[in-house]
């Protein structure tokens, strides 16, 4: 059952005993290249130069910023950095805004592996890294030739690949596992550092993956809270 005693669709296996959904699997694909622990870099570099701020409620949109983009862009090789995909997520969580993150899309537009991988991508965060509450998210949108079932699991090897990405600057990976929150299929990653990592189908190619910490479990109510 998925949020407020919706019915979820089967979800089929990609991998060893692995499932995405709700609605529909991510077709086999082939492997993605280290993107995940590109996209996870970046975020660490750009994330670790933001002054503090003060968390401010009520937002009833997801504020773009100040970005050369507001209504989208495509860069050197093709990756197009769509703002709107963050509008699948909910605009906030315990009163935190989700604001979009210009500087990790920037640096990911000159990745050419991106490109070949994803048509759209967005990046945002909650809270300031490092806080007492964060955390860091992506949404891209994979290449509809990756969805072929002539090529390898795309979505699997991203699960993977974000995990190691998330977890190699705080002691690498401890535990990895797949549960139902709220409805969602959630492939999950503990580092020994105490970061948490998850990775999600949002359904017609579209994948949801952050990591952070803090005692409120960002991460996990921003998933409750995702409609399908």
């Amino acid at each position: 059952m998925g949020p407020f005693g919706r019915a979820i669709g089967p979800a089929r296996a990609i991998g060893p005993a692995r499932a995405i959904g709700p609605a529909r699997a991510i077709g086999p694909a082939r492997a993605a290249p280290a993107l995940a622990a590109l996209l996870v870099a970046i975020a660490l570099v750009v994330t670790a130069c933001l002054p503090a701020a003060s968390p401010t409620p009520g937002w009833t949109a997801v504020p773009i910023g100040p970005t050369p983009w507001p209504n989208g862009t495509t860069g050197q090789y093709g990756l197009r950095i769509d703002p709107s995909l963050l509008a699948k997520l909910p605009r906030s969580v315990d009163a935190l805004p989700i604001v979009e993150d210009a500087g990790s899309e920037s640096q990911a537009m000159d990745s050419a592996d991106m490109a070949k991988t994803f048509d759209g991508y967005a990046a945002g965060s909650i809270g300031v890294f490092g806080g007492p509450d964060w955390l860091m998210l992506a949404i891209g949108h994979f290449k509809s030739e990756l969805e072929s079932p002539d090529v390898f699991d795309v979505y699997g090897a991203w699960v993977d690949q974000y995990a190691t990405g998330a977890c190699s600057q705080a002691n690498a990976v401890a535990s990895t596992g797949q549960e139902q929150i709220g409805g969602w299929i959630v492939d999950t990653a503990t580092c020994g550092g105490g970061l948490t990592v998850y990775t999600l189908s949002l359904g017609n190619g579209t994948v949801l993956s952050m990591f952070g910490a803090g005692p409120k479990d960002i991460g996990r109510k921003l998933i409750e809270a995702i409609y399908f």
